[in-house]
């Protein structure tokens, strides 16, 4: 029995605001730069998962609930576990088979799947959702789901206790209100400004606010209860107004917001999720106009499929993206990419959602398994390849899971340290790139590097040596120096990319300090500056290369330029195949319009034009991509 035919009205313009959830988060994950805020999406179907299944539980009339809680969770069982673990299954299959070197990451990712604990499990691990492609997990999307199934399985209990307590839904309303909001409020203070969010973005703790507010919605505004009377004309042009401005507040929210907004996680998100409830209050009721217009049978289409859609999106996206196109997209591949979803997702719901929701599990198997293997010598050839290509997938799936199929090695790739051993930097491989800015274990083991030109006299020589190739663009070679360049003194703070062009640095100015580490971010650099408070003078230099990590906030890129206020600063922006490049560089490119002692060096522009000078991840420079890099910095230095 499907959810439609349970004791409530089916709203076909519902279908309507998933389609369009849904669409803004294919949007986001396509990186289209005018749905920064698509990602909010997902607040709006915790919105409606929390209004409809509250709605599903409580009766008609009166307060007294009645629930068969092994039904209800077989019911929800049918309506997720299928399309979600053909979905998984097929993911691990491809990458098995043609992207063997994520099979380490995409293993741990699909156990944790299969149970929903996958929010827990990224965070756990570290695994920043807003750096999707730095170390792609095709099953990142699945937190979500994970977050809606444990709340599917706490919350009937919840409900039961908070109605025998209460007595009334009015008083239910009012103390679930109070727990969103406690939840709410636990977001704001898990929040740290200028670092990845993602810990409190994948939260169960910190985003059970958005389903408990569409319970409360529920309680207080039950679709079963709503009069289809006609509004008096006042009323109905008050419900007009309201739905349309709550849809214009969210439009606009797709558009002119992102996920580093401080202020989402501050009160932002809560904000957001009321205003879908109002939305949603609004389109449920029979006087609706929006609702009458997202009843358009396209958006239905899209609407009934939507969980399909949001499942193979994700996956789509992730494997069939080269790293040049992150954050430029070509839009005949992303339609070609959002067919390709449509696709899987309808032949889901025609083939393996449907029968499994109307007719249940056994049926289902017995007819696509059991009955074709019985009849295996009376079946068609067709039969009997399609039940073998079955049995492969299984095994192939198996194999992935288990360990038994193995990880294609990715090229070893070095940071461009000429063959020097510099303390800690040249020991880093690319699966360090691969994982976003994280103070964690990993970057206590591999540290960073702090050289000056005192210590480093006899590693320049040998440095100089290795850096010859037949083959190198003399052009980019940097080794001239101006007699001022050789006298100033420089400081060098940077992350990762800093440590790749470290010993070209050295070459080109020996009286340099670099500090480089591996993930850091402007809010980590903050905490080096009254370490280096000797280079705030007028005859020094300082040279900053950050954000390639994340996004910072203004006032935090602010306090690091003013604590060297007295000195030359050079602003590197930054080429990283990620979301938050375009805000990091606009930011940058502010800085150095507003204050007379800084530069900006526009290596953004120069890497669009040389996608050869970066290794597999799209971020970390080869040798050549170095000293490009490095001849930039110095020419604009001179200049």
């Amino acid at each position: 029995m499907s959810d439609k035919s349970l004791n409530h009205r089916y709203i076909p313009g519902l279908d309507g605001l998933r389609a369009f959830a849904v669409l803004a988060v294919i949007a986001y994950h396509l990186n289209f730069n005018w749905a920064d805020g698509g990602f909010i999406g997902v607040d709006i179907f915790f919105v409606l998962s929390g209004y409809l299944i509250t709605s599903i539980i409580l009766p008609a009339q009166g307060n007294d609930i009645t629930l068969d809680l092994r039904d209800f969770w077989v019911r929800r069982i049918r309506r997720l576990l299928p399309a979600a673990y053909l979905m998984i299954i097929t993911t691990v299959i491809w990458v098995v088979l043609f992207n063997s070197e994520l099979l380490h990451t995409v293993r741990g990712d699909a156990v944790s799947s299969l149970f929903y604990i996958s929010n827990w499990w990224f965070i756990f691990h570290k695994l920043s959702y807003f750096d999707s492609f730095g170390s792609p997990s095709p099953l990142k999307n699945l937190w979500s789901l994970a977050i809606e199934e444990q709340f599917y399985i706490i919350w009937p209990f919840l409900l039961l206790a908070g109605m025998h307590i209460c007595k009334t839904r009015a008083r239910l309303a009012a103390a679930v209100t109070f727990i969103a909001l406690c939840s709410a409020v636990v977001m704001s203070m898990m929040y740290v400004p200028g670092g990845d969010p993602s810990r409190v973005y994948y939260g169960t703790d910190t985003r059970s606010f958005e389903l408990l507010i569409g319970c409360a919605l529920a309680l207080v505004w039950p679709m079963k209860r709503l009069s289809s009377k006609r509004l008096p004309s006042s009323m109905k042009h008050l419900l007009h107004g309201t739905e349309l401005a709550a849809f214009a507040v969210l439009l606009l929210c797709v558009f002119y917001t992102d996920e580093y907004e401080p202020f989402l996680y501050k009160g932002g998100m809560l904000l957001i999720s009321i205003t879908a409830a109002v939305l949603v209050a609004c389109i449920c009721h029979p006087s609706s106009f929006l609702g009458h217009v997202l009843s358009w049978k396209p958006l239905r289409w899209i609407g009934t499929r939507s969980y399909g859609i949001y499942l193979w999106h994700y996956p789509v996206i992730v494997l069939s993206t080269p790293v040049q196109e992150i954050g430029n997209p070509v839009y005949w591949h992303c339609a070609v990419r959002i067919g390709a979803t449509f696709i899987l997702a309808e032949l889901s719901y025609h083939f393996i959602e449907k029968p499994i929701r109307t007719a249940g599990f056994r049926p289902f198997f017995r007819r696509v398994f059991l009955n074709r293997f019985l009849e295996w010598k009376t079946s068609s050839v067709i039969s009997r390849m399609s039940l073998g290509l079955i049995l492969a997938a299984i095994l192939v799936f198996a194999g992935g899971l288990s360990g038994i199929a193995e990880e294609k090695k990715q090229p070893q790739w070095t940071y461009a340290q000429s063959g020097q051993q510099e303390t800690a930097a040249s020991s880093h491989k690319t699966a360090d790139h691969d994982k976003p800015a994280k103070e964690d274990d990993s970057q206590k083991k591999h540290g960073g590097e702090k050289t000056d030109a005192a210590s480093d006299k006899n590693k320049k020589e040998s440095t100089g040596k290795s850096d010859t190739k037949k083959n190198e663009d003399k052009k980019e070679q940097p080794t001239q120096k101006t007699a001022d360049s050789k006298q100033k003194e420089v400081l060098a703070i940077g992350d990762s990319v800093m440590l790749d062009i470290a010993s070209y640095l050295r070459q080109s100015l020996p009286h340099v300090t670099i500090d480089g580490k591996v993930g850091r971010q402007v809010s980590q650099a903050l905490q080096l500056t009254s370490e280096y408070a000797s280079f705030n003078q007028p005859n020094k230099a300082v040279i900053i290369e950050l954000g390639t990590n994340g996004y910072f906030t203004n006032s935090q890129i602010e306090s690091l330029i003013s604590s060297f206020s007295k000195a030359d600063i050079y602003l590197v922006n930054t080429r990283v195949p990620r979301q938050w490049e375009s805000k990091v560089n606009e930011s940058l490119r502010q800085q150095a319009d507003s204050r007379k002692n800084v530069t900006l060096v526009d290596w953004h522009a120069k890497a669009l034009q040389h996608p050869e000078y970066f290794t597999p991840d799209g971020v970390h420079l080869i040798p050549e991509g170095s000293k490009a890099l490095t001849s930039l910095i110095i020419q604009t230095m001179k200049s």
